[in-house]
């Protein structure tokens, strides 16, 4: 029921109240309550607009100015004198919400918040740029670097949450408008990827050259992206093949499938992409390509060289931890029919020493795999490492071979890891093996087995197929010339000891 005291007072207009109901002569009352109904609808709809720009411009959580605010602080403040803008990322931030709750997180971000408006002066700027990073934009461009160390060891001081100590610890990026100039947020950005790079903990300052080395890594990183999953007959991988030689059999016996990248016209070598893949996330879908597509190869390969061959692949460490693998090798391995699965990674997995790596070597044997240490002697490896790891075999390295007829000590470091081999019951196989006079004094020591341009250079499976028919060729004449050289050999004794 209405307050009659509400009932307005108009000239003209006849109000009457009785029996608590208003009636009110003519229209006007109704437009009136309409009009206010109508200013209250405005009113909410203004403060619901104000909320919700304070929630886009303010942080709820921390009180701190959103980044759409704050990049428009950062543009004013670029037409005035220089400042410094340094990009905070808390690192491990997301393990204390997974471990304690949202609500814990939230008090660290708190006092996150907290420290850093301790350790700024009042003048300074501070954001929360969302998640887990935050933003300062230093009036006192000079002090930059020395306030984002002080930073980092504010911040790495521990929390107490949920009755339990967490650390979270922080990489900084550091931008200085007079050299970035309008770019300087994604400078800033640019200097804290890098900082993250280093292993975080850590401040790095951006620097222009260094940036448009990280745009080129960027670049590369997407076209090798491609490459793996989209390719192009401009950007692709493609498999090459060299085979393994057995020089006192006269036999090949095997292959390695290495992968190289076809890039605008240009041939890039694993050197180069490798690592790239390594460290962005593409190495186990390149190594299980590269895996798959060789399996497929291999018959066209063993058709050439006349028998069965052993194919061998390289297997980077961080392919270990992918649980696609295992299954990938028993597969590749039920494919092979009569051939052998070689799996081969470097020194740097052989002497890791965690569960994880353990596990993953034992499933890979398990699955049918032989594990071989490539370029063995050029990193940590000991003969404890080869005790307790399941290979069975190591690659000697090419730059022990370079030397081999020339130095006397590099002579004498191979023979002993073909002793080493020939003890415990390793195979042996000598990379780089590039003259025949190195070919000739690998076998006097007893290594036959051997990889290198005097046999074969790597090669796409169509030149690689034409190699292995040379090779079988040639190896089958030189083996029918040994036998008549033996021949006549004997031939001459048994005739010197008649006369």
């Amino acid at each position: 029921m209405l307050d009659p005291s509400l009932a307005p007072v108009v000239a003209g207009t006849a109000v009457v109240v009785a029996a608590g109901a208003v009636v009110v002569a003519g229209s006007l009352w109704r437009r009136t309550v309409s009009t206010r109904c109508a200013l209250a609808a405005v009113r909410a709809r203004l403060t619901a607009l104000e909320q919700d720009r304070r929630s886009v411009e303010v942080d709820p959580v921390t009180g701190l100015p959103r980044g759409v605010a704050f990049a428009a602080v950062v543009a004013a403040a670029r037409s005035g004198p220089p400042v410094a803008l340094l990009h905070v990322d808390l690192l491990g931030f997301r393990t204390v919400n997974g471990t304690h709750g949202r609500a814990a997180g939230d008090a660290v971000l708190v006092e996150v918040a907290r420290r850093l408006r301790r350790a700024v002066r009042g003048a300074d700027e501070l954001a929360r740029l969302g998640g887990d990073e935050f933003a300062v934009l230093l009036t006192d461009p000079d002090a930059a670097v020395d306030v984002a160390v002080r930073l980092l060891a504010v911040l790495a001081e521990p929390h107490e949450v949920a009755g339990a100590r967490v650390q979270v610890r922080a990489a900084i990026g550091v931008a200085h408008s007079r050299a970035a100039g309008a770019d300087l947020l994604r400078a800033a950005e640019a200097a804290l990827a890098r900082a993250k790079a280093a292993g975080g903990a850590c401040v790095r300052v951006w620097d222009e050259a260094e940036d448009l080395r990280g745009e080129r890594t960027r670049r590369t990183v997407e076209a090798l992206r491609a490459a793996v999953c989209a390719p192009t007959p401009g950007n692709h991988l493609e498999r090459h093949y060299q085979p393994t030689v057995d020089v006192e059999s006269l036999a090949v016996t095997g292959v390695e499938c290495l992968v190289r990248w076809h890039r605008d016209g240009r041939l890039v070598g694993p050197e180069e992409f490798v690592p790239l893949a390594e460290r962005h996330g593409l190495v186990s879908d390149l190594g299980l390509l590269v895996l798959e597509g060789a399996v497929a190869d291999l018959p066209a390969l063993r058709a050439a060289a006349g028998h069965p061959l052993v194919l061998a692949v390289n297997v980077s460490a961080p392919q270990l931890q992918d649980p696609r693998l295992a299954p990938a090798v028993a597969r590749a391995v039920a494919g092979l029919g009569d051939g052998r699965l070689v799996l081969e990674m470097t020194e740097s997995v052989l002497v890791a020493e965690d569960d994880a790596t353990a596990q993953a070597l034992d499933a890979l044997v398990a699955a049918g795999g032989h594990l071989t240490v490539d370029d063995f002697g050029t990193g940590y490896a000991t003969l404890a490492y080869l005790r307790r790891r399941p290979f069975s075999a190591f690659k000697v390295d090419r730059s022990y071979v370079r030397e081999i007829e020339t130095d006397p000590r590099t002579r004498a470091l191979v023979e002993g890891l073909v002793l080493l081999a020939a003890t415990v019951g390793l195979g042996l196989v000598v990379e780089g093996v590039d003259t025949q006079g190195q070919a000739d004094l690998l076998q006097r020591m007893g290594a036959p087995t051997q990889q290198g341009y005097l046999h074969a250079r790597p090669q796409p499976l169509e030149a690689a197929v034409a190699d292995l028919r040379r090779l079988r060729a040639e190896l089958t004449a030189r083996g029918t010339a040994q036998d008549a050289a033996r021949g006549t050999a004997q031939g001459t004794a048994q005739g010197t000891r008649t006369a």
